[in-house]
């Protein structure tokens, strides 16, 4: 973790591989922790633009940092966020519920200035 402490490089190559959404394309971006990363998109959804970038045991602070390399460069029309569970862990530390309230309203915040629906 010290290395990288919001896990950049786990989808580093597969973003580089990810090309520009399709015109009409109807892009979805998952963010979240392990509850994400286990959900398997192309089995759910069948033929449909999801991305997942879940990683297990993720904290807001670590999501926030990652939001533009794996959520913004997709170009994504939505964001489905799930996060905050591994704040009230302490994965990364004890927290205030502000905090993790600050971090989700930034994650938002920055969805929104790109064009970008948060579920």
């Amino acid at each position: 973790r010290l290395n990288d402490y919001a896990q950049l490089e786990r989808y580093a190559k597969a973003n580089a591989e990810i090309n520009p959404p399709a015109k009409d394309e109807k892009r979805v971006v998952f963010l979240g922790d392990s509850i994400t990363d286990s959900w398997k998109l192309t089995e759910y959804f069948p033929n449909q633009p999801y991305i997942n970038r879940g990683i297990s045991g993720q904290t807001t602070p670590q999501m926030l940092i990652r939001l533009r390399p794996d959520v913004i460069a997709h170009k994504p029309k939505v964001l489905v966020l799930l996060a905050g569970t591994n704040d009230i862990a302490g994965n990364t530390g004890a927290v205030t519920n502000e905090f993790i309230q600050g971090n989700i309203q930034s994650i938002v915040e920055l969805a929104r200035a790109n064009g970008i629906s948060v579920v």
